[in-house]
């Protein structure tokens, strides 16, 4: 019995000493395949040996993990991800940052997590599925509000500024990200050795030229790309972006020569390395639109060649189209009209489905072109779509910018209610903790009963503390709410404004384009210029109206400043007789220009003119037909200067007036949002607004009391 015993124990040593070895060699290889996914990601330089590389290290990874080693599946997976992006293969990519994220989740390693679905904001927007990428992006900004590691902030603010950029229209909340990414990583990059860090910086930086590149603004951009310069001659990858971006910076500025020097260091990087390079398609497109513009058209033919050549190397639509529409613009320079059109409706369906700015160009365009060329048909069909396409990208400005200011609003408020709350929390924290310390203290006994009474006293004080503390939290409470219901109500203001002040010119403008469709055989063609040129007059009225609502709406924020300026009064008031001119000769009224004894005055010419059109407008509506309407400018006896308009209609009762210049509530029927607007920015030119009526006629006055 004893040697079975004996023979036993050595079996099971044995086989413990087996599974030990065989767990050593699993983690010897697994750290193997880790240090040389972290040592190519350290100096990851984008060439493509060094990417197949890096794909090929982490799938060898991934044969070998097991289920639940978290730590290890989500530095492979992220690692073939990573090869994959750079290869431009999202679908797979997609795969194996969705691979990453769910063993992060699984793990419970939110900061992994994160990163992740940083890479899936990008990919989920590149194969269309933007519903996800909203979704991550709700992720990530829960995650950046409890994460303390700054090299993760940076990333997700980096991340969500890349998610923010690709919605359109919403580059001021993107480049607030990208800046707050910009300020974490600086620390960070400072200090550090490690390439792929500084190289993540560099790249940060130029997302923040990206932004300002397409607010027309390249000198910022330049002032960020030139920041980069430090990180540049280390990856081809980020030295092609950078490139890029200063070709773009300098022929924004139309400085040829620059532009110049740098599209041949792009070229010089890339060489004769095959890959696909949207910079490549872009940057002689640029070039070629800097020689289009100082007519050098041969020139201009070439760079448009060398992009249309590695355009269809790419075999992006996305490219093709651009190189089309560039070879539109070159034909219809050289007035080559047949070619002009034929590229342009080669790039329609690629412009019209990625970017509606330029599809609007291209509309444009085959209007003038099909014009010229005598199809009125054709040229009609494209100006209905140009107009409805225009007004559409003129509406989502609106409405995107109204978004995005209500979206930081309520960002702020959020952070200030969470700021709040965790104090609270706290000090209900501490309050609980002494609670506890007081019961353990009475149940010592009598023995302890001055120690017990010295506590309670130093409880209830404490709690006296707490109170005063709650109650100024709840003033404070009462402030935002206050705050809250004042936005609200300039907001619902806006768009009663925007219903009142709108519908005249849109109305208009509708009758124009109704009569002409309704009616196109029975009108000559000077009428049809004529009314070409209404229409034309009532766009410019419409586009003037959405500009005064956008400034009146800025005029309500915090921190508005006025530009005073010297006015010229006769060109304010031809200016404000050009926006009113339709309305006007719709009831057969005369805008004439009466009394000028004042010929100018300082003041907000922005905020002056709205007031006018507004006063002119009512002038207008209660004007008799055939009559004229007075525009005077001079010193009253008080040697105010003042601003008056005089029309001949119904008199006023004196009753009517006061309401008019003093109520705050307004008729729908009667005043509209009209006055309101102008005793608001009045108040802020420091002027006040007086109106007399009589049988001589109505006048509304604008005098200024400073």
């Amino acid at each position: 019995m004893k040697p079975i015993k004996t023979l036993f124990i050595i079996l099971l040593t044995t086989w413990s000493t087996l599974c030990f070895a065989q767990q050593d060699k699993h983690l010897q290889l697994l750290n193997e395949k880790r240090k040389a996914c972290e040592t190519i990601m350290a100096s990851f330089n984008g060439k493509t040996e060094t990417i197949d590389l890096l794909i090929k290290e982490g799938e060898a990874g991934l044969k070998i993990v097991n289920p639940k080693e978290y730590n290890y599946k989500i530095l492979f997976s992220s690692a073939v991800g990573t090869g994959y992006y750079y290869k431009q293969n999202f679908k797979l990519a997609k795969q194996y940052f969705e691979m990453a994220n769910e063993a992060a989740v699984q793990g419970n390693m939110i900061a992994k997590s994160a990163k992740a679905l940083g890479n899936l904001i990008s990919i989920y927007h590149y194969v269309g599925m933007q519903g996800k990428a909203d979704s991550a992006a709700q992720r990530l900004k829960q995650i950046v509000e409890t994460t303390d590691t700054l090299k993760n902030k940076t990333d997700i603010y980096f991340n969500l500024g890349m998610y923010n950029q690709q919605q359109k229209f919403y580059y001021g909340i993107a480049l607030s990200n990208f800046l707050k990414s910009v300020e974490l990583h600086k620390p960070i990059v400072d200090t550090t050795k490690i390439l792929k860090l500084k190289l993540d910086y560099g790249s940060k930086l130029m997302m923040v030229a990206e932004i300002y590149l397409y607010l027309k603004q390249p000198n910022k951009a330049l002032e960020y790309l030139n920041e980069s310069k430090p990180y540049l001659n280390s990856s081809i990858v980020v030295d092609v972006a950078a490139y890029g971006k200063f070709i773009r910076s300098y022929a924004l500025l139309n400085n040829k020569t620059e532009a110049l020097r740098y599209y041949n260091l792009l070229h010089k990087v890339v060489g004769d390395k095959p890959g696909r390079w949207s910079e490549l398609v872009s940057s002689s497109l640029e070039m070629g639109l800097l020689a289009l513009k100082d007519k050098d058209f041969k020139l201009a033919k070439s760079y448009i060649d060398k992009a249309d050549k590695q355009s269809k190397i790419d075999n992006n639509e996305v490219l093709t189209c651009g190189v089309n529409q560039a070879y539109g613009d070159y034909y219809k320079a050289i007035d080559n009209k047949s070619l002009a059109i034929k590229y342009y409706k080669m790039a329609e369906h690629g412009s019209a489905l990625y970017n509606k700015e330029q599809y609007s160009d291209l509309l444009k365009a085959l209007t003038q072109l099909e014009m010229a060329s005598g199809n009125d048909k054709v040229a009609a069909d494209y100006f209905s779509r140009y107009v409805t396409l225009s007004d559409s990208l003129s509406q989502r400005k609106i409405s995107l910018n109204l978004a995005e200011m209500e979206a930081k609003f309520q960002n702020e408020s959020k952070q200030r209610e969470i700021g709040a709350l965790n104090k609270e929390n706290e000090a209900k924290n501490l309050q609980l903790k002494q609670e506890r310390n007081t019961r353990w203290l009475l149940i010592g006994g009598a023995v302890l009963l001055f120690i017990a009474l010295l506590s309670i006293y130093l409880n209830f004080r404490n709690k006296q503390k707490a109170n005063l503390l709650l109650d100024k939290k709840n003033k404070q409470l009462d402030q935002l709410n206050e705050q809250l219901t004042g936005a609200n109500q300039t907001k619902a203001k806006l768009f009663s404004i925007i219903s009142h002040d709108l519908r005249s010119p849109v109305s208009q403008l509708f009758t124009f384009l109704k009569l002409q469709q309704a009616n196109p055989n029975y009108l000559t063609e000077e009428e049809k210029v004529q009314h070409q040129k209404k229409l034309m007059q009532s766009s410019s009225s419409l586009l003037a109206t959405m500009e005064d609502l956008l400034l009146w709406s800025k005029s309500q924020m915090e921190n508005f400043e006025l530009d005073i300026d010297t006015i010229a009064i006769d060109q304010l008031f031809e200016e404000a007789t050009l926006l009113m001119q339709n309305q006007a000769e719709a009831k057969r009224l005369t805008i004439s220009t009466g009394n000028i004894a004042l010929t100018n005055l300082q003041s907000d010419q922005n905020l002056l003119i709205i007031v006018l059109r507004n006063l002119l407008q009512n002038a207008i509506n209660h004007a008799y037909t055939d009559t004229n309407i007075y525009l005077n400018a001079a010193i009253n006896e008080d040697g105010k200067s003042y601003l008056s308009i005089l029309n001949q209609g119904e008199v006023i009762p004196l009753e009517k007036i006061n309401e008019l210049t003093t109520d705050h509530n307004v008729s729908s029927k009667s005043s509209g949002y009209g006055l309101l607007i102008v005793r608001e920015l009045l108040a802020k030119l420091n002027a006040s607004l007086q109106i007399k009526s009589d049988e001589n006629g109505t006048q509304m006055m604008v005098v200024f009391l400073g």
